[in-house]
Parts: structure tokens; C-alpha cells; sequence
């Protein structure tokens, strides 16, 4: 009898044993895919971070419901405390972003939907030059009773 015929399927099935076992065990690894964010979504991020940052913190004066909410009030048709926001902002951005802060009323613009959007937009700070691609990044907040929309677009600028 050739035994050769035998010895060769049990090699074989001890081969196909070690595959399985081996990729059960790759199979174990969690592999985390390589995310590369762009300086865009980095900087977007950071806008995000700054309006949540300011609307968790509550207003010291007790007049509004946070810190975001008194920046962007307007006594009178003017800004109170902008010069406040944009320190804040200044701050918190790097070094040579250039940046625009602007306020919509959504309550007014949704009283009179066949207005434009720009007609119920105020500057709380307008860039002095838009250069570069823009990130944007917004928060709503409700200001006694009214809902505006703040939205800070940041300008990536060539160093």
C-alpha cells in the first residue's frame, strides 16, 4: 500500500488548518482607518468649538442664557459687547485667519419667507477682506423670545 496518498491529505488539512487560524486571528485586530483631516475641517472644528464654548458658558450678568446670547444681542440697533466676541475669537483662532461674524434673525426671515436671507443678516463683525477658501461654522440661539442664527466663517489665508 502508498502511504504517500495519505501522508499528502493530512498535509493538506493541516495547511488549511493554519489558514483559518491565522485569519481568525488577523481577525482579531481592530483596524482603525487612517482619517487625515484637512486644515478646512480643523479650523471648522475649532469654529464649532468656539460658539458651543460660548453658549455653555452662562451669563455672568444673569441678562441672558449664555455668554453667546449677550455677545450677540443688540441694545438699539447696536452690539454691545461685539468688541468682547471678537477678542474672544481672536484669541481662540490662529494667528492670520481672518474671520466674519454675522447674526440672522430665522424668526423675522420666517414671518417674511419671500425676503432674502441677506435682508435679515446683520454684521455683528464683517471681514475686512475675504481671502481664501471659507470654513463656516454656526449656532443657533434665542434671544428673548427670537431665534437668530450665528455664523462665523473663517478664511484660510497663504502664510
Amino acid at each position: 500500500m502508498n502511504n504517500s496518498a495519505q501522508i499528502h491529505v493530512l498535509e493538506v488539512i493541516i495547511v488549511a488548518g493554519m489558514i483559518l487560524t491565522s485569519l481568525y486571528f488577523i481577525r482579531t485586530f481592530e483596524f482603525t482607518p487612517n482619517i487625515i483631516t484637512t486644515e478646512e475641517n480643523e479650523l471648522e472644528l475649532l469654529g464649532t468649538g468656539i460658539l458651543a464654548n460660548l453658549e455653555g458658558v452662562p451669563d455672568t450678568l444673569g441678562e441672558y442664557n449664555s455668554l453667546l446670547a449677550r455677545y450677540v444681542s443688540e441694545d438699539e440697533g447696536y452690539f454691545s459687547y461685539k468688541y468682547d466676541f471678537i477678542e474672544y475669537v481672536d484669541l481662540s483662532l490662529p494667528s492670520g485667519t481672518l474671520y466674519e461674524i454675522t447674526r440672522i434673525d430665522i424668526t423675522e426671515y420666517s414671518k417674511h419667507p419671500e425676503d432674502s436671507i441677506k435682508d435679515h443678516t446683520e454684521d455683528v463683525a464683517p471681514a475686512a477682506v475675504k481671502v481664501g477658501n471659507a470654513a463656516v461654522a454656526s449656532r443657533i440661539v434665542v434671544i428673548d423670545g427670537c431665534i437668530y442664527e450665528v455664523v462665523l466663517t473663517m478664511y484660510f489665508t497663504l502664510r
